[in-house]
C-alpha cells in the first residue's frame, strides 16, 4: 500500500515496519477476515493498528517520500555545464576527470570542503605497477571466487566489466601520480597456499608521498590509508590542468526531472553555505557519487537491519561530517540515493545491502586472516574451524551468545603462524623477528593497552581473567589433544594450522565490536552506471558511481579480493563513465 505525502504526514508519528519485519505490535488484534482485511486497508492511515501485516509492511518508508519542491523563487543562481558530478569523493572525480579530458565542459558540486576518501588500496586485474613490480596478472578464477562468496547475488556484467578494463583505468591513475611525483605503493595479499579456499592474491594499488608534503595536515602515513593523495592529486588535475570547477559546500537536496518525473534528469539543487539554492544543469548528465547511507537510521534498519544496530544514535541524530576521513561506524546519510528514489529510480536487487567490515576477531592474525589458533565462546566451546579470512569468521561471530568471541594462544603462536600489525599492511613480520615483536606486542596489549587481553602463566589464569567458565579449560586440552595427534577430528581444520597451546606464557583476548567502514550499493544501476527504474529501464540523464552502485556486493565483503570498492566501483567505473557520457550523451 502506498502513501501519498498527506497521509504520510498524517501518520507521522508511527515508524513504518519495512519487508523484513514481521513484529507483533500488540496482543489486541482483529479476529475475522473482514476486520483483517480492514487493516490490511488501512495502511496509509496507521492510527489504530494493532499488528502488522504483510500488506501494512509494504508501505513506503519515509524516506522514500519526496519533500515538497524547492521553489524557483529560491534559487538565487543557475550554473550550467555539460556535466554535473554530485560528490568530491575518488569515484566522483574519477569521473569528472575522465569526462574532462575527453572534452566535456565538467563541474562538480560537493557538500565537503574539501576532496574526501577514507583508506587506499585499489583493485586491478594487472597494471604497469606489476608488471615494474613482479606481480603477476590476477587469475579470473580470483574475481569468479569472490562472486561464489557473494552467492552470485550480484551484477555480473559489472565485475567482468571491471575485470575487462581495470589495467587501462589503474593505468591512467597511475600516470597520474607519478606525473605528480608520487610513488606507487603495492599492497601485498595475506600469504597462503595457492590452492587454499581463502588465498587473497596481491591486487591493490597504493600511493606513497616519494618525499613530498602530504597535502593535508594529520594525514596517516600507512599504505592502507593514503587515498588523500589521489583524491587531492585529481582535484587539482581537473581544476588547474582541465579547466574544471568544484563548488564545495554545496549540499544537494533535490533533482530536477521534467515533464512530471517522467523526462530526463537536468539538474541538481544544491543548499550553499549561506542558505541560498543553487541549480546546477547538467545538460548532458547528472552523476551521483555521495557515498553510503549508512548514518541514516531508517535506511539501515530497512536495507542494511544486520549492521543497523552498530550505528550509534549519536550518529544517526547529528549531520554528517562531509569531511569525514577514516573511521569505523557509519557515515554519511544517503542522501544521493534517496534523491534517486524521488525522482523514479529503483533500489538494488539483492538485499540486504553489504557491509564493508568485519569484528576482525580475537588474537593475533595475518593481514585479512582469522585467528588460526583456538577460538572459543562465551561457554568456553570451540565453535568453528578457525582457517578463514577475517570478515567470513565474523559471521559465525555474529551468531553467538552476546555476540562475543575468545581467542587462547600460547607464546610460540608466532612460531607457526605469520603475525602482521593490522591491514594497512606497514607492519608485516617474519622469522624470529616476527616471534620476538609479537610477544612484545601481546605483552604490550595485556599490560593495560586493551583492556580485552589478557596474559597468565597458566591457561586456567588466562580463562579465569577472560571471565570463561572452568569448561574452557578442557577445551584447550581437547585442543590440544587433537594437535598432537596431527587431527582435528572435531572441526577438520587443516593439519598445518593445528599447533598445541603448551608454551607458555599463555594470551587471551575477547572482541564484542563490530567495525564497519561503510555500507555499499543502492540503486539500481546497469552496466554503464545509468540509475534505472523497477523495469531496469535507464533515467535518461542519470548516473551513479562509487559506493552507491547497487548489486556489486551481496552477504560478505571478504577483502579477498583487496581493494575492490574502491578499485572497481570508483576508479574503473569512474573512468569508464565518465568516456560513456562523452561518447553517448
Amino acid at each position: 500500500m502506498e502513501l501519498d505525502r498527506r497521509n504520510f504526514l498524517k501518520g507521522a508519528a508511527v515508524t513504518a515496519v519495512g519487508a523484513m519485519g514481521a513484529a507483533t505490535l500488540a496482543a489486541c488484534s482483529p479476529t475475522s477476515k473482514e476486520d483483517k482485511d480492514a487493516a490490511a486497508a488501512s495502511a496509509g492511515s496507521p492510527e489504530g493498528e494493532s499488528y502488522n501485516t504483510a500488506a501494512t509492511s509494504q508501505r513506503k518508508w519515509s524516506f522514500e517520500i519526496p519533500p515538497e519542491p524547492i521553489a524557483d523563487a529560491d534559487i538565487k543562481e543557475t550554473i550550467e555545464a555539460e556535466l554535473v558530478v554530485v560528490g568530491c569523493g575518488t569515484a566522483g572525480l574519477m569521473t569528472a576527470n575522465s569526462a574532462a579530458e575527453a572534452g566535456v565542459d565538467t563541474i562538480i558540486v560537493s557538500a565537503s570542503t574539501k576532496p574526501t576518501c577514507r583508506g587506499g588500496s585499489n583493485n586491478a586485474v594487472y597494471c604497469k605497477a606489476f608488471e615494474e613490480q613482479g606481480y603477476p596478472r590476477v587469475p579470473v578464477e580470483q574475481y569468479q571466487k569472490e562472486i561464489f562468496c557473494q552467492t552470485h547475488k550480484v551484477d555480473q556484467r559489472k565485475w567482468y566489466q571491471h575485470y575487462n578494463h581495470s589495467e587501462e583505468a589503474m593505468n591512467w591513475t597511475i600516470d597520474l601520480m607519478e606525473k605528480a611525483g608520487y610513488g606507487i605503493t603495492i599492497e601485498i595479499g595475506t600469504p597462503d597456499d595457492e590452492d587454499s579456499l581463502y588465498l587473497q592474491r596481491t591486487a591493490a594499488v597504493g600511493w606513497d608521498l616519494n618525499g613530498q608534503t602530504p597535502p593535508e595536515e594529520g594525514l596517516e602515513i600507512v599504505t592502507g590509508k593514503m587515498q588523500p593523495l589521489l583524491v587531492w592529486e585529481l582535484a587539482r588535475h581537473l581544476e588547474e590542468d582541465l579547466k574544471g570547477k568544484i563548488y564545495y559546500k554545496n549540499i544537494a537536496e533535490q533533482l530536477i526531472r521534467e515533464n512530471d518525473n517522467t523526462g530526463r534528469v537536468t539538474a541538481v539543487i544544491c543548499k550553499r553555505e549561506d542558505g541560498t539554492y543553487a541549480k546546477y544543469v547538467g545538460k548532458k548528465a547528472i552523476v551521483l557519487a555521495t557515498g553510503d547511507f549508512s548514518g541514516d537510521r531508517d535506511m539501515m534498519h530497512r536495507y542494511c537491519p544486520e549492521t543497523a544496530e552498530f550505528v550509534s544514535d549519536d550518529v544517526y541524530d547529528k549531520d554528517p561530517d562531509w569531511d569525514q576521513g577514516f573511521k569505523y561506524g557509519g557515515i554519511y546519510k544517503g542522501q544521493g540515493q534517496k534523491m534517486g528514489l524521488w525522482v523514479g529510480a529503483a533500489w538494488q536487487k539483492s538485499f540486504p545491502n553489504c557491509t564493508m567490515g568485519s569484528y576482525w576477531g580475537p588474537g593475533p592474525r595475518n593481514l585479512y586472516t582469522n585467528h588460526l589458533g583456538l577460538l572459543v565462546d562465551r561457554d568456553g566451546q570451540r565453535f568453528m574451524n578457525e582457517n578463514c579470512v577475517g570478515p567470513m569468521a565474523s559471521e559465525n561471530i555474529l551468531l553467538l551468545p552476546e555476540k562475543k568471541a575468545y581467542a587462547i594462544w600460547d607464546a610460540g603462536y608466532a612460531k607457526h603462524e605469520a603475525v602482521s600489525g593490522d591491514w594497512t599492511n606497514d607492519s608485516m613480520m617474519t622469522g624470529e623477528e616476527a616471534v620476538a615483536a609479537a610477544v612484545a606486542s601481546w605483552d604490550k596489549a595485556a599490560s593495560g593497552s586493551n583492556k580485552n587481553y589478557v596474559k597468565g602463566d597458566t591457561i586456567e589464569e588466562v580463562v579465569e581473567k577472560l571471565g570463561l567458565p572452568k569448561e574452557a579449560v578442557d577445551t584447550v586440552k581437547r585442543y590440544n589433544e587433537l594437535a598432537a595427534q596431527g587431527s582435528d577430528d572435531d572441526f577438520h581444520k587443516d593439519a598445518k594450522h593445528l599447533h598445541p597451546i603448551e608454551e607458555g606464557p599463555f594470551y587471551g583476548e575477547m572482541t564484542d565490536v563490530f567495525g564497519f567502514l561503510t555500507v555499499l550499493g543502492g540503486l539500481n544501476t546497469n552496466v554503464n552506471m545509468q540509475v534505472c527504474d523497477a523495469e531496469d529501464k535507464a533515467i535518461p540523464g542519470l548516473y551513479n558511481v562509487g559506493t552507491m552502485v547497487g548489486d556489486m556486493f551481496a552477504g560478505t565483503y571478504t577483502f579477498m579480493i583487496e581493494g575492490a570498492n574502491y578499485g572497481m566501483t570508483c576508479v574503473t567505473f569512474g573512468y569508464l563513465t565518465g568516456k560513456y557520457i562523452a561518447e553517448n550523451e
